[in-house]
């Protein structure tokens, strides 16, 4: 392995990161949006592919490539009668795909293994310049923990490709902040019914973590991460394995648990935390004995029903007599005028999760996207007095609630898992093997 230096590690892992290859070719796209809080700072990455990479790849694979600017995109191809068979025999070297889009297919395992020193970071590097993202809606709740996103797109279905990277990026010594799995257990965690969850791969890392042993190659992210590592004042996390968890809030069986999108390994099953993903995928920083805990306590973290469905009255009516016909085949639907604050105070609704986002969003005096704008407290304190169409199953509230704003016509569906309904699902759809949560 002697002839894969550090600049050809770095020009390897721009490929797994951004490229693709075909016979003879290959292009590696650098997504502009992802370049921090001055993309139009055009003139420094322009300078970063002319001097860096087109260079790099001149002095070491003895071609040269150009690049074009598209679709919020810079795409780096080599010039026509290029010679790649080299670099192709770099890439077998390190056991990484040598067709197709390099994320799909990648297993970092044997490059891990074959990759050492500086070359190691060169290489990582590479996917950084290509997969980690900079924009300002990165932040753990503030400014003042400002992230490093490494975004995978779900499209890859690659759990192994982040599980590997992450766990690689954690034994050079950066403590992960927070993962996203592409699965509706994350993207949708409270409404099965909700179709956009197939929002890609986020590994986050607080700047001074990654700092601390990663870098950029690319001048133009290099500027935007020291500036923005100036504002962190939050500490870093633990290692995994030694962090606690909070109890999650309950997951919502999705309609998609057994999409073919899911990989098998992470298909029907039910995951309560992003490190219960880790843990069944045998990350070995994985908190299992944590996982373990939280698989104990299954009977109060699982809802076949939408924990919180938010729409018009037209589509949640449709889906809560769907909900009847499949469930409640016996009972009728009924319907009575409630007071909101005989929602928000009478026990009989304490475990309807999902009232107070339900009850904002109703009476929300605008909306972004299904989403409340402003304290949510102030609007709930402004609406105790009005009156909401609430509709049940059967007699009592022993079944979800369909909850109607008359006056716009906005609804929620919510549900309670402790419901004697939801017990019985969970007993006869739950199986538990070791970390696996399957569902029948």
């Amino acid at each position: 392995m002697g002839n894969i230096n550090h600049i050809k590690a770095y020009l390897l892992g721009l490929l797994v990161g951004g490229g693709k290859v075909d016979t003879n070719t290959f292009v590696i796209d650098l997504p502009f949006k992802k370049w921090g809080m001055a993309p139009m700072r055009m003139n420094i990455i322009a300078t970063d592919i002319l001097t860096n990479i087109r260079q790099r790849f001149s002095t070491t694979y003895n071609f040269d490539v150009t690049y074009e600017i598209g679709n919020s995109r810079w795409l780096i191809t080599p010039i026509a009668g290029a010679d790649i068979s080299p670099l192709v025999k770099d890439l077998q070297d390190l056991n990484l795909p040598i067709g197709g889009f390099l994320l799909s297919t990648v297993d970092l395992s044997i490059a891990k293994t074959k990759l050492a020193g500086i070359s190691v970071e060169s290489f990582l590097s590479g996917i950084f310049d290509t997969r980690a993202s900079l924009t300002l809606s990165h932040r753990r709740f503030t400014d003042e923990a400002p992230v490093v996103s490494v975004e995978i797109p779900g499209s890859t279905k690659n759990f192994k490709f982040v599980v590997q990277l992450c766990s690689w990026l954690t034994d050079l010594g950066s403590i992960t902040d927070q993962i996203l799995y592409n699965h509706p257990n994350q993207h949708a965690a409270s409404d099965p019914d909700y179709k956009g969850w197939k929002k890609g791969f986020k590994i986050r890392f607080l700047v001074k973590s990654f700092l601390a042993q990663h870098s950029f190659a690319l001048q133009a992210k290099s500027i935007d991460v020291t500036t923005i590592e100036k504002k962190q004042k939050k500490e870093e996390q633990i290692p995994c394995y030694l962090r606690k968890l909070r109890k999650p809030s309950p997951i919502t069986v999705h309609g998609d648990q057994n999409s073919l999108e899911l990989p098998i390994e992470v298909r029907n099953k039910i995951f309560f935390h992003y490190h219960h993903f880790c843990a069944v995928l045998n990350c070995p920083h994985a908190p299992k004995k944590e996982i373990e805990e939280l698989i104990k306590q299954k009977n109060s973290l699982i809802n076949f029903f939408p924990r919180l469905s938010k729409g018009s009255k037209k589509e949640l009516q449709k889906i809560f007599e769907k909900i009847q016909s499949t469930y409640f085949p016996a009972e009728e639907i009924s319907q009575q005028k409630i007071k909101i604050s005989k929602l928000l105070e009478d026990e009989t609704f304490v475990d309807f999760a999902g009232l107070d986002q339900g009850i904002a969003y109703l009476f929300a005096t605008s909306l972004s996207g299904k989403r409340h704008i402003g304290s949510m407290s102030k609007i709930l304190n402004q609406c105790t007095e009005n009156i909401v169409l609430v509709s049940t199953i059967g007699s009592g509230f022993n079944s979800p609630l369909l909850v109607v704003n008359t006056s716009n016509q906005r609804a929620f569906i919510c549900s309670s898992v402790s419901n004697k309904l939801n017990q019985e699902m969970i007993k006869r759809k739950i199986t538990v093997k070791g970390l696996n949560v399957n569902i029948q």
